[in-house]
């Protein structure tokens, strides 16, 4: 017996790989995110509850390096898999032209908002970088440069901004997904 689903696969293409790589990319990165979000809050509340020492650096690391990776760097999954808001209910009624139309002009926005992240957060970066910016003294006692997470929103945008070129080139069926 053959599998069908294999026999009528399409062969991959480079491009196909590579959203495919920079998409499960962006998944595993948000995966360790909320797990090491998760690993340290239990981590502080036996620390302060049960050892009365908290480690104080907890929510610096939290709110400064890992919401911004978790957000940022996984806007390329979340685009890839179709996680963001959609108005299926008009959008299904409508036909086929109104909906290339619709998804060109989507595409368009996500493109020109993209570039508009890479361009900001690139001059955030910078900025920081030059400045040399770690955390205000007694705010944490993990101190890591703060141009080191605030590459995390150049980067996700990059990364999706390299999904939605990919899917305006890719053929329409292969759209929308991680092929």
């Amino acid at each position: 017996m053959s599998d069908t689903t294999t026999a009528t696969q399409e062969p991959r293409t480079p491009l196909d790989r590579t959203y495919t790589a920079i998409a499960t990319t962006s998944k595993y990165l948000t995966f360790f995110a909320i797990v090491t979000m998760m690993v340290v809050m239990v981590v502080e509340v036996f620390m302060r509850y049960l050892v009365a020492q908290p480690l104080g650096w907890n929510i610096s690391l939290i709110e400064n390096v890992l919401m911004p990776g978790l957000v940022f760097l996984g806007l390329p999954y979340a685009y890839a898999v179709g996680a963001h808001v959609a108005a299926e209910l008009v959008y299904d009624r409508l036909g086929p032209r109104s909906k290339r139309v619709l998804d060109w002009f989507a595409r368009v926005l996500l493109i020109l908002c993209s570039i508009l992240l890479i361009y900001a957060g690139t001059q955030i970066t910078v900025t920081s970088f030059i400045a040399g910016d770690i955390p205000p003294p007694l705010s944490s006692e993990i101190l890591i440069p703060a141009w080191l997470w605030r590459t995390f929103l150049p980067l996700g945008a990059g990364m999706m901004l390299v999904l939605l070129f990919i899917d305006a080139v890719r053929p329409t069926n292969r759209r929308g997904g991680i092929a």
